[in-house]
Formats: structure tokens, sequence, C-alpha cells
């Protein structure tokens, strides 16, 4: 992302949602509005030391004057949330990309079913205030995070959508069952889910098996472990443009490859789930390995260079 695209701001708020999970209020540092944005967005946040992560926007996308993120201190953190949870409070500056959205609201849902566990609920707060502003019927249920019980409870409770909201604790009953919920609804009905995988698989299953098309069901994954240390082949990457050539050790992968060659493909999410490292292979066979890219993607020859690989010896990179 180049520095243009960036905007200064300042956190105004820093909220405690649960013992492992806050809340930014992010406003310009120089007044104005903020880039517009559509339900479920996100936004790529530059933070203490450069990194630069995605992060979900969670207020109205009618408002012009903040954005306002959730943060999961993740055990696992790169670096990233821990570094915003830990160290940036309120009165620091920040500066964030313009919104991106991989999560949007078709134009043509009607009524739909919302489920979101934990920091999930993060884009499902914009596309519940944005169904409720269109008088759409929906339903969002919410399951709080083992850790973080009550995360988000005060804002939704404060919301125009609270009347349509369920909450659920793992432990305790009611239990969130989605195959009761997926059932005998109407066929035009939308599912909306966000969660970490191992959530959100067996819910997505489920709705297939009750019908639900792939046109019907939109997914936002929040894989909450970096994977395992690659061990494959090796193959080269070509960049088309200087013709440089380029080995990708079985242990690294090509954005971390191509970066220590001087290539900087960026990156954000590193596990094949955010789509910001999308790049085009002009030639070779690909070994798609991501959780993002849709086929019509695939088919014209993209692939997210941190995770997926080559099946051949070469991939001719369009950079």
């Amino acid at each position: 992302m180049s520095d243009e695209a960036l905007q200064s701001v300042v956190v105004a708020r820093k909220t405690v949602e649960a013992e492992n999970m806050v809340s930014f209020e992010l406003v310009p540092a120089e007044g104005g509005e903020l880039a517009p944005f559509t339900p479920g967005a996100h936004v790529d946040v530059t933070i203490p030391g450069g990194l630069m992560r995605q992060y979900s926007l969670c207020n109205s996308a009618s408002e012009r004057h903040r954005y306002v993120i959730g943060v999961w201190k993740d055990a696992n953190s790169r670096g990233g949330s821990k570094a915003l949870f830990q160290q940036v409070n309120e009165g620091d500056r920040l500066q964030v990309g313009e919104p991106r959205n991989r999560f949007a609201v078709p134009r043509d849902v009607k009524r739909a079913l919302l489920f979101a566990r934990g920091i999930g609920a993060t884009p499902v707060l914009s596309i519940a205030d944005h169904l409720k502003a269109k008088n759409i019927p929906f339903e969002f249920h919410y399951l709080f995070a083992g850790g973080s019980p009550g995360s988000f409870r005060a804002t939704i409770e404060a919301s125009a959508f609270a009347e349509n909201t369920t909450f659920y604790f793992e432990a305790t009953e009611p239990r969130l069952n989605p195959a009761t919920l997926l059932a005998d609804r109407p066929d035009d009905t939308h599912l909306f889910l966000c969660g970490v995988d191992w959530w959100l698989d067996p819910v997505i299953a489920n709705a297939q098996q009750k019908g639900y098309g792939v046109n019907r069901i939109h997914v936002e994954r929040f894989t909450a472990k970096a994977p395992p240390p690659l061990l494959d082949k090796v193959f080269d990457v070509k960049i088309a443009s200087s013709g440089k050539v380029i080995k990708i050790p079985g242990d690294r992968s090509v954005t971390a490859a191509l970066e220590e060659a001087g290539v900087k493909v960026p990156t954000s999410c590193e596990q094949g789930a955010c789509g910001t490292c999308k790049v085009k292979v002009l030639e070779g066979e690909i070994d798609h390995r991501d959780k993002r890219l849709k086929p019509e993607e695939k088919e014209k020859g993209y692939f997210l260079a941190c995770v997926s690989r080559a099946k051949g010896d070469l991939l001719v990179l369009d950079l």
C-alpha cells in the first residue's frame, strides 16, 4: 500500500470489551471526514513497529467521522494485536488505509441470519446496523467466546438492532444450535457468518446440507493460529517485469522469500484469509491453499502468495 493511500487517525477512545478484547474509536487526525465504507468492510491499520494488520469496521457505515475496530489479544499473536492491545492508548496516532470489503451485503437480500462468535462480531455489527436501517428482517445470534464473555454487549444493547439479537454463552444454556436455527427458513434467506475456522466450518456444512447455496452463504474468517512451518518442494518464482528469478525454499512462503530478495508484496494475515497478498500468475500451475479466493479469481490466475505455492517448478508473477 502506498503512503498516499494512508490517512492519519487519532485514538479518541479505547474501550475494554472483555478481559482479552478492546475496541478503538479512530477519528481523523486533521479533522474532516474518513473515507466511506460499506457494511462488513475492513481497513488496514499501520501500528507500532511498522506492522500492518486488517481490522473489521464495526460501527455504522453511515458514519464518516469515525472508524471503530475491535481487537482480540490473541495468545498466538505475531505482534499486531498484542501491540495494539498493550501499547496503543487514547490520544495516540495511527494510520489507516482505504476501506475494502470482501464480506459485502448483496443488494437483493430480503431476509438474513447472522452468526458470530467472539471477535467475529465486529464486521457483523455493521451488517446488522445496515439491515435494521433498511427494514430487512434478520436475526443475529452471537456466541460469546469462552475468554470474552460480554464482549460488545453494551454496544449491541444500545443499538437499534438489540431486539434482533440473541446472546449465548459457551458453557451455559441456552446453547447456540445452528442446525435448529437454519431449518425451515424461506429460500431467499441469506446467511452471514464470522469467526474462527473450527467453529465456522460445521455451521457452513450444516447450511449446505439444508440447501443454502454458495450465493446465500457469506463468510468472514478469523483464523486464530498461524499455520505450521512449511515443509514443501522447492520451486522458482520469476518476476515478469524484471526477469529476476527467486528460489522459494521448502520452509519459506512466497511472500517471505520475495521480501528477502527485495521484492515486497503487501501482507496482513499471512494465513491465506484476507486477500492482501493477491498476485496474478502469468505462467505455471498453482497449488492453491488459501481460504479467500473465489473460483473465478483462481480461474483468472490469481493466488495468495502468503500460503499458496507451485505444483511445478516455476511460477511467473505479474510483478
